[in-house]
């Protein structure tokens, strides 16, 4: 079994590999995000390396600054990444044999590969930018939870590149973590209110992390709508613009999560990922239906809780201030990996499979 894991994880990384070609291309006739924090856009030299020493884009920076006063060349910066991006993916492959235990064998196929090999997740870890480095820190967190090894050096120095670079998905993480736990019955009341107000008293300050990210500086809601109601009329003229504001909740969610599909394809890549979409819609969509007729079959664990509560916070949150295709494809990878997990373990059990339940 374990020579078998082996194998597969080196056509994992053969894979990854292929698609950070595409990647590298893309990048190169999209000059962007990239070459900015490759510092290649302005003069680095201009810069001490505290001067980087912030929250958010500059994190990236600061991470790179000795790299760039060593003249690296983006190439090789660019399979840096690939390979910070290709050991989250192994973390969160990791996570998935945990929870799962091996309970995802449908004819002999782990279905836990189906989900690591979809190209939207190679795709965007391979890239040179926040991508590798948050999804490494959400499947450490991931990880941790669900072996509860807080010591590691993988949970520490991924759970702070995740508050130092995304905290509002940090700060989303963390709330779904409380709320799951905070319902639980083997803490009691007492416990719950000092976690609660432990867990408050963070979320506060990955809040104003966040305010301050988006240089709105003080908490004052009308500011935030306003704030939200501007990026999305930001990418109004980018190529696959998405009317977010004409659309009903239910209506972003669904256009979040599942587009592009064929229909709205504008180009080969979202032709291509209209491919995966039609999957990971299949997938929710056999959940959905078999939870609706087998609810009581289903055995919620804490894992398939976090998972499915941080995918629906992250796209009630990111609805409200995306509104383009590509970007739905980049930051659904943040989470969809571990719903997909948590929704096969769905159907599994929605089947009657007898080893899918405890």
């Amino acid at each position: 079994m374990g020579s078998k894991k082996n194998k597969i994880v080196v056509i994992l990384f053969l894979y990854h590999l292929i698609i950070t070609v595409f990647s590298y291309q893309y990048a190169l006739a999209h000059r962007g995000d990239s070459h900015f924090y490759w510092g290649e856009t302005f003069d680095i030299l201009k810069y001490k390396w505290l001067d980087f020493a912030h929250f958010g884009n500059d994190t990236l920076l600061f991470i790179n600054y000795p790299f760039l006063k060593l003249g690296t060349p983006f190439l090789i910066g660019f399979l840096l990444y690939s390979l910070v991006g290709f050991l989250g993916i192994l973390k969160a492959l990791e996570w998935a044999a945990c929870v799962t235990q091996n309970r995802l064998q449908f004819k002999g196929i782990n279905l836990i590969y189906v989900v690591f090999f979809l190209p939207n997740l190679h795709f965007w870890t391979a890239t040179l930018g926040k991508e590798p480095l948050v999804f490494l820190g959400i499947a450490s967190v991931f990880y941790a939870m669900a072996t509860q090894k807080y010591k590691t050096v993988s949970f520490v120095i991924g759970g702070l590149l995740l508050v130092l670079i995304r905290p509002h998905v940090a700060m989303m993480l963390f709330m779904t973590v409380m709320i799951v736990y905070l319902f639980q019955n083997k803490w009691s009341f007492a416990q719950k209110t000092k976690i609660g107000l432990a867990a408050l008293a963070l979320m506060g300050l990955l809040f104003y992390s966040t305010l301050q990210l988006a240089k709105i500086y003080y908490f004052n809601w009308s500011r935030i709508q306003y704030y939200n109601e501007f990026s999305i009329r930001s990418f109004k003229h980018s190529g696959s613009y998405v009317p977010m504001l004409d659309y009903t909740i239910p209506h972003k969610i669904e256009a979040f999560l599942f587009q592009p599909l064929f229909f709205d394809a504008h180009s080969l890549i979202s032709f291509l990922a209209s491919f995966e979409n039609i999957i990971v819609l299949t997938i929710h969509l056999v959940a959905v239906y078999l939870i609706g007729i087998r609810f009581s079959k289903i055995q919620w664990q804490d894992w398939m809780k976090i998972a499915l509560l941080f995918t629906l916070i992250s796209s009630l949150l990111y609805t409200q201030r995306y509104a383009n295709l590509g970007i739905f494809m980049r930051t659904k990878i943040q989470f969809m990996p571990f719903e997909l997990i948590a929704l096969l373990y769905v159907i599994k059990q929605g089947l009657g499979q007898p080893n899918a339940t405890n």
